[in-house]
């Protein structure tokens, strides 16, 4: 017996509860299903709104720690830029001072050359022997065939056969 009453009063509820609910969903519906649904949307708005508070809060966090990791992210994008400027800046001084050292060694090796081209041979060759070989491949390269020819004639043969060589290798580059 009792049973049969227990099964009684959950269908009757669930009836009319299932009335009470389709009712409010249509607009319509009486105070009584309203008052026996109350607990039970109280029950479940609150642990919605407890569970939307908690996101909201994790939502906050996460804004907050974009908002900050961005803010790094400019400083270091700053720091960066910065550095790309004074790098370049570097970079043009280096390759104008590079410039300038490449026209001196130019306008040296130039002068060097008329100098031993007027030396008599005999008398540069000594001189030139105790040059290192990209300094005597620089003014050798800049003289005159004959008097280049005249000098390493009386060049050790050795000598004249590297300087010859670097010399060649330099024209065929």
């Amino acid at each position: 017996m009792k049973s049969v009453l227990i099964i009684s009063v959950v269908t009757f509820f669930l009836i009319f509860g299932g009335l009470a609910i389709l009712s409010s969903h249509l607009g319509g519906g009486s105070n009584v299903a309203q008052q026996l649904l109350d607990p039970v949307k109280t029950l479940d708005t609150e642990l919605v709104l407890k569970g939307l508070d908690a996101e909201r809060a994790l939502i906050r966090r996460e804004k907050e720690e974009l908002v900050t990791l961005r803010q790094a992210v400019a400083v270091q994008e700053q720091v960066l830029n910065e550095g790309r400027r004074e790098l370049s800046a570097m970079v043009r001084e280096i390759e104008a001072k590079q410039r300038i050292l490449g026209e001196g060694r130019e306008r040296s090796a130039v002068r060097l050359a008329k100098m031993y081209e007027s030396m008599k041979p005999a008398q540069a060759a000594p001189i030139l022997s105790a040059l290192e070989m990209d300094i005597i491949l620089d003014i050798m390269a800049r003289m005159k065939e004959r008097e280049a020819a005249r000098i390493l004639a009386n060049m050790d043969a050795s000598l004249a056969a590297r300087i010859s060589t670097e010399l060649s290798m330099e024209g065929a580059g």
